[in-house]
């Protein structure tokens, strides 16, 4: 069967189409009909012409199309040309990275040299163009050699080295040195010879490039990176610049040659792209081509008011307005009337003028330095309106010509102070001189003023000229301040601005401090304000004149006599309901707030119990280091972190501590330690405390255990004594209720305070310089006075 099915495939591609069956033949043997006659990836038209030139008739044909469709032979076979077409892009050559900055002179850009240093701009040459036909092949190119119509071929060659190109059944065929165009027609004659129809024009020849070569060119000169470089074939002067890093700082931008087989082909000027964007002379280089830059020889330097600040290389014929044309033009704000140049001459320089008419035939010179000057900022038509005006600003003085003009078109305001107004200018010797009128003369016509150029009216507003009015409000209100003044204001209505009464506010005595405005007396008045007294309660039917308030009127609202807010005091630590106290009246004292609360639990020292007291005065370093100690004192009994925190919010405002004595107080209720409480009193009852802590004089600042009889001295001792510097003969003792001791001195004798459990001892140091205080040197004095005294008295005894 396997034999049969071979023969009738063969037969099939050998017997007549005239005779062939289309819809007989099944799909594989279609297809193999279809690829040995080439008939697939054609259009319509083409499949038809092709169809006949093999013998089908016009009703296979039909048929060969509809079984075409069927399959989608045709769409399979444009997919697959498609993908071979994209396969065979011609692929780019890697360049080098840009230049990283732009050269510049004296802090001028050298015009051009930046775009060297950007990336979307390199001049690559577009690799996938239609094939140039006046490109020269070379060797490594490879073209794509195209027959068509009643042959039907396509083959991709390479260029050897030695020019050649082998076409299968034809041979070697010399194409090196050839554009495209000759190329085509010398392909077209050698491959006649196998498709007849090249001759008849049955037949077509297409010839493209497939891939170009690669070629080496070489920088030289003035170029940044000089040396030979690998670029396409399709490669311009421009590309090749850009792959070297364009010019250096001294390089021309201007004359920039091609040589070829050492002869100049070409003179590049990169500023024709850069102006006009004219790139007729970016030629396309070939292998083995010389791109050569000369130095620069004439330059110019341009500052000032230009739109394009730079430095601009001149060609032999460039005059001043081609510089200035390089340079963007002039700005906006540019003096249009002359160019200041600075010029080197033979041994110094030049100062050179170049009014706008001469700048078309002016000739420059390398290394003239152009100035472009602003225009001054001075008007010669201006003049100037402000104040109480609608339209205040600059008008022209060409159109606008007197005062009268002037204020009829800037509209004066309702409020503005029309019995004086003022006209500054200047006079002919530019003193300044000052104009004044009525406003409402001018408008009427009464008065007028012929207006100069730089003349400023000034038009005043009522509360320019007038102190801004107030009143102020005190005392027991809820928002005491300043406020604005209103004529008709009363009393009522400045405590209701105010926010109203507090709820202790007397609201049947208002006092209002108004001031003294006796401008007629001569004398000056003892008095300082009237104080008036008025009955403000908003529910009051009385029309007191009194109430009439007048401007920065003082209204001061006193607090009910018998109003009292609550008091409350603070009580913490080892007591059975530490909280806070509200205070029954006045005379409450520590031993009241004790029993109220409870006692003190069974672990509290009486002893180290301590009051905090705001004061007005501001705490001291010594009073600061002794509150956070007896804090910290406390803080060490806490379990509860949460109290612990509470007792560090202690230390706020300006409180100090107040040495109290409980253990007396509970004995002995109502005694001079039993103190009476004020608001804001905080009582810190700790635990006892079994230490005793040095701080600075000391080698090692510690707590230390306390027991009977300890001394200060053994304390000291136990902390590893006496720094120097420290000064034990002046060391004090910190009770835990607060209370301080200090050694008491007499001649040579210092009697030490005695240490209790949960005391701070503290060892002084000497101040800087050693320096004796004040009282360091009265306690000298008078201890030396006492020996004296006691030696003389001896003496005479014995006498």
């Amino acid at each position: 069967m396997l034999f049969l099915f071979a023969c009738s495939v063969s037969t099939l591609s050998a017997q007549l189409p005239a005779g062939m069956n289309i819809d007989q033949l099944t799909d594989q043997q279609l297809t193999q009909f279809i690829q040995s006659n080439n008939l697939s990836g054609l259009s319509e038209a083409e499949l038809e012409a092709k169809a006949r030139e093999k013998g089908l008739t016009p009703d296979q044909i039909q048929k060969l199309r509809t079984r075409l469709q069927q399959l989608n032979l045709g769409a399979t076979q444009q997919r697959q040309d498609a993908k071979q077409a994209e396969d065979g892009k011609r692929q780019p050559v890697s360049y080098l990275l840009p230049k990283p900055v732009a050269d510049s002179i004296n802090g001028l850009l050298i015009y051009g040299s930046d775009i060297f240093t950007k990336q979307n701009l390199t001049f690559e040459p577009n690799l996938n163009i239609a094939t140039p036909q006046n490109y020269m092949l070379g060797a490594a190119d490879e073209i794509k050699i195209d027959v068509f119509g009643f042959s039907d071929k396509s083959q991709t060659l390479k260029v050897s080295a030695d020019g050649f190109i082998r076409y299968p059944n034809i041979g070697p065929i010399k194409i090196a040195g050839l554009t495209i165009e000759d190329a085509k027609i010398k392909l077209i004659s050698a491959l006649s010879k196998i498709y007849p129809g090249l001759k008849t024009g049955n037949t077509s020849l297409q010839l493209t490039l497939a891939q170009i070569r690669s070629i080496k060119v070489n920088l030289i000169g003035e170029i940044s990176k000089p040396g030979s470089y690998t670029i396409p074939s399709l490669s311009t002067i421009a590309n090749a610049l850009y792959a070297a890093g364009g010019p250096t700082k001294i390089g021309s931008y201007r004359n920039i040659e091609l040589v070829r087989a050492g002869k100049v082909v070409a003179h590049f000027d990169l500023y024709d792209y850069l102006l006009r964007g004219d790139l007729t002379q970016n030629k396309v280089l070939q292998d083995e081509d010389v791109v050569r830059i000369s130095p620069y020889t004439s330059r110019v330097e341009v500052r000032g008011a230009v739109k394009r600040k730079a430095v601009y290389e001149l060609s032999n014929n460039d005059k001043l307005t081609d510089v200035l044309n390089y340079a963007g033009g002039l700005a906006d704000g540019a003096n249009k009337e002359f160019v200041r140049i600075v010029r080197f001459g033979q041994q110094d320089k030049e100062i050179l003028t170049v009014n706008a008419t001469e700048s078309a035939n002016f000739s420059l010179q390398t290394g003239d330095r152009l100035y472009i000057d602003s225009v001054a900022n001075i008007f010669n038509n201006r003049i100037i309106i402000k104040g109480a005006v609608y339209y205040q600003g600059v008008y022209s003085a060409n159109k606008i010509t007197t005062l009268k003009d002037l204020l009829d078109i800037a509209k004066i305001k309702e409020d503005a102070y029309k019995e004086r107004a003022v006209v500054r200018r200047l006079q002919n010797d530019y003193m300044p001189e000052m104009v004044g009128f009525n406003v409402d003369d001018v408008l009427s016509g009464k008065f007028n003023l012929n207006l100069r150029r730089e003349d400023s009216v000034h038009i005043f507003e009522n509360s320019e000229i007038k102190e801004n009015y107030k009143i102020q409000v005190t005392g027991e209100v809820n928002n005491p301040s300043q406020y604005n003044f209103a004529k008709g204001m009363q009393v009522q209505d400045a405590i209701l601005i105010a926010g109203g009464y507090k709820d202790g506010a007397n609201k049947k005595i208002v006092e209002v401090a108004r001031r003294i405005r006796d401008v007629n007396s001569k004398a000056e008045s003892p008095l300082y304000a009237v104080i008036l007294t008025a009955d403000a309660a908003l529910n009051s039917s009385s029309a007191n004149l009194s109430t009439q308030l007048e401007p920065f009127d003082i209204v001061s609202v006193r607090k009910s006599p018998a109003y009292k807010e609550q008091v409350s005091v603070t009580i913490e630590g080892e007591v059975i309901y530490p909280g806070t106290y509200a205070i029954a009246s006045n005379q409450e004292r520590i031993s009241n707030l004790i029993k109220r609360a409870g006692g003190l639990k069974t672990g509290g020292y009486a002893p180290g119990a301590f009051l905090l007291r705001k004061t007005f005065e501001n705490l001291t370093p010594n009073d600061t280091v002794i509150l956070k100690n007896k804090l910290a004192t406390l803080k060490s009994t806490f379990t509860d972190s949460v109290k612990a925190k509470e007792a560090d919010s202690t230390l706020k405002g300006d409180m100090k501590i107040v040495g109290i004595r409980l253990e007396d107080i509970l004995s002995n209720t109502g005694s001079i330690y039993d103190v009476i409480l004020q608001d804001g009193d905080i009582i810190k009852v700790p635990k006892r405390v079994e230490t005793v802590q040095t701080f600075s004089g000391v080698y090692f600042p510690k707590k230390i255990i306390y027991r009977n009889g300890l001394s200060i001295k053994q304390v000291i001792r136990e902390s590893g004594g006496v720094i120097p510097g420290g000064q034990r003969k002046n060391a004090y003792v910190v009770y835990p209720n607060g209370e301080v001791r200090t050694t008491k001195h007499y001649l040579f004798i210092n009697n030490y305070p005695k240490v209790k459990p949960g005391s701070e001892v503290y060892v002084p140091m000497k101040k800087e310089g050693g320096k004796m205080s004040i009282t360091e040197l009265v306690a000298i004095t008078t201890g030396l006075g006492t020996l004296v005294t006691l030696l003389l008295t001896i003496r005479s005894l014995t006498q």
